[in-house]
C-alpha cells in the first residue's frame, strides 16, 4: 500500500448520546418522551429512590435506601411571592387590600416534571460520566428544558382563601398564612387577575381581599394548571 504522509486532521473518539440532551428528529424517526396531556401540580408528594449521587441503577438496592420526598406544596412555597400593591390607595389598604402573588411557573413545572421522571426511574442506567455535566441531576433538568418545557403552556391558577378574624389581634394585620389544608370549593376564589411574562416563565396574579384587612387576615394556597401544546 502507498502512504501519502498526509496526517489525519481530525482523530474520531466514541462518546455517550447522553452527552447531547437535546432530542434531535431525522428522516427515519427519533425517541420521544411520552408526556401527559395536562398537568396539575396539586397538593402531592412523589416519592423516588436513588443512589446518594442522584443515579439510579439497581431499584432493589436503592429500596433500601432512603427514599427521595419532592413535595409540591414546598415546592409551590419556595417558587412564589405573596406582597402588597405599594400603589394602592390607604382607603384600598385598610378597606379591600390589593395583593400581588407572583410565581415562578419555569421551576414549578421543571422541578415536578423531574420528580415524575425519577419516580418512573426515565433515566435508569445513567451515570454522572455519562454526561457532559458530570451530574445525573443537572443532565435530567437540563434535558427537561431543552424538550419538554415547549411542550407545555400555562393553563390556569386555582386560588383559596380562608379568612380569618383578627379580632383584636392587630398584630398579625397582613401577616398571611400559607395553608395546603383549605383545598375546598367554599375556598376557591375567582375573582382575581393573571398575567404571564412573554416566555411563560412567570404568572402574577392581583386579587382584593374581600374582608377589610383591619379586621383580617387570610391563609391562602394556589394550584397551577398545565396543558400540552
Amino acid at each position: 500500500m502507498r502512504r501519502n504522509y498526509i496526517s489525519p486532521e481530525f482523530q474520531k473518539n466514541n462518546v455517550y448520546g447522553t452527552y447531547n440532551m437535546l432530542e434531535q428528529s431525522n428522516y427515519f424517526g427519533s425517541k420521544m418522551l411520552i408526556i401527559e396531556d395536562s398537568i396539575s401540580i396539586i397538593n402531592q408528594n412523589i416519592i423516588y429512590y436513588q443512589k446518594s449521587n442522584g443515579e439510579q441503577i439497581d431499584y432493589d438496592t436503592e429500596t433500601t435506601l432512603e427514599s427521595t420526598i419532592y413535595s409540591s406544596s414546598d415546592d409551590k412555597l419556595l417558587n412564589h411571592t405573596l406582597i402588597l400593591d405599594q400603589s394602592q390607595s390607604q382607603y384600598n389598604l385598610d378597606n379591600s387590600t390589593n395583593w400581588i402573588l407572583n410565581i415562578n411557573l419555569n421551576s414549578l413545572l421543571t422541578n415536578y416534571i423531574y420528580a415524575q421522571l425519577k419516580k418512573f426511574r426515565t433515566f435508569e442506567g445513567l451515570k454522572n460520566e455519562m454526561n457532559i455535566y458530570n451530574d445525573v441531576d443537572v443532565a435530567i433538568k437540563k434535558y427537561i428544558q431543552l424538550n419538554v418545557l415547549n411542550r407545555y403552556k400555562y393553563s390556569s391558577i386555582d386560588l383559596y382563601i380562608k379568612y380569618n378574624d383578627l379580632r383584636n389581634q392587630n398584630i398579625l394585620r397582613y401577616k398571611n398564612t400559607w395553608n395546603e389544608n383549605i383545598i375546598i370549593s367554599n375556598y376557591k376564589v375567582s375573582n382575581f387577575q393573571s398575567a404571564t411574562d412573554l416566555n411563560q416563565n412567570n404568572v402574577v396574579i392581583q386579587f382584593n381581599q374581600s374582608q377589610p384587612s383591619k379586621n383580617f387576615n387570610f391563609d391562602y394556597y394556589y394550584n397551577v394548571n398545565f396543558v400540552k401544546i
